[in-house]
């Protein structure tokens, strides 16, 4: 990497074991469960210690995709990467997450950037230091709490999903999920929709949802479209019970049908339930009520998808 560069450091103490956290640290597909900032994350290939990711993740309130080459030490707990596609104004980018043991149960995160601007401008080298400074805070502490909450804690996500199996065409059944901003006119429980598209498939989905009471409320969710057969998404905007709200669309074969799932990971925010539901209500109960209203309006979704396809079909 060449000059003018900036170097910013970013540490945190964990009461956790190391090892423990840095297999967090190396499992990239849970990121957008842990990382606010993160909508997406997947590994690409792998050979031995080198491992090739793509995340998608919000900087400074954009979204922006880009492609990472990281050398994983699980010995020394260490993770460098430096991204080999970067997302403007970024030039260059590379760091080192490292997870030092203070004891068998404790231990420090040191967040190492290295970064460069493109045309070595002094305002997008500020953008970027504001997206690194927000970012890292955010995600050390978001670290440090997945860390530190039990297992099997009532705080933790829990994932369902619903499916239906149909013989209809797969593109039209993708067509159907990837157009958004059409949702309102398709969808009984959609009020109204909109959509922006960004580049490298992503999407951010606006919506003002009809709930069994009658209200509406309003949500928002970045989306990756991943044609001709998965989409994933965030929700950014949340409803009071819950602290996260992950899910994605997916259509796969099922012998001489096709199989379209779609699939919810959800925490519940445990000091929203009395003010919710009641101060009676449990966070039991709040899962049951995410479950039902979530899988209720998921397989509604999926019934139109496979209707609307049917019709289309027949009107060729």
């Amino acid at each position: 990497m060449t000059d003018p560069a900036r170097v910013d450091l970013h540490t945190t103490t964990i009461t956790s074991s190391a090892d423990a956290v840095y297999r967090r640290l190396e499992d990239v597909g849970q990121w957008s469960q842990m990382f606010e900032p993160t909508i997406h994350g997947a590994e690409l290939a792998r050979n031995g210690n080198k491992q090739t990711i793509q995340l998608w993740a919000t900087a400074n309130g954009e979204p922006k995709t880009w492609v990472s080459e990281r050398e994983l030490d699980p010995v020394a707990r260490t993770i460098r990467f430096a991204q080999t596609v970067t997302s403007p104004p970024v030039a260059e980018m590379a760091g080192e997450w490292k997870v030092v043991p203070l004891s068998e149960d404790s231990c420090t995160v040191e967040l190492t950037h290295t970064y460069r601007a493109e045309h070595d401008s002094a305002e997008s080298l500020a953008w970027i230091a504001r997206a690194v400074e927000t970012n890292s805070t955010k995600e050390l502490s978001a670290l440090r709490f997945a860390c530190e909450r039990d297992a099997d804690s009532e705080l933790s996500p829990f994932t369902f999903t619903d499916s239906v199996d149909t013989t209809v065409d797969p593109v039209l059944l993708f067509s159907f999920l990837d157009r958004g901003e059409l949702w309102a006119g398709r969808l009984e429980h959609v009020a109204e929709a909109e959509m922006k598209e960004f580049s490298d498939g992503l999407q951010l989905l606006r919506m003002r949802t009809r709930t069994p009471d009658g209200d509406t409320h309003v949500t928002e969710s970045y989306r990756v479209s991943q044609s001709p057969a998965r989409l994933l998404y965030k929700q950014v905007t949340l409803p009071a019970l819950l602290t996260l709200h992950t899910g994605e669309w997916t259509i796969t074969p099922a012998g001489e049908s096709w199989r379209v799932t779609s699939k919810h990971t959800v925490a519940i925010d445990p000091e929203a339930v009395p003010k919710v539901l009641g101060p009676s209500a449990t966070v039991s109960d709040a899962k049951q009520l995410a479950r039902r209203n979530l899988g209720n309006n998921s397989l509604r979704t999926l019934e139109a998808a496979v209707r609307w396809a049917g019709t289309a079909v027949s009107q060729r």
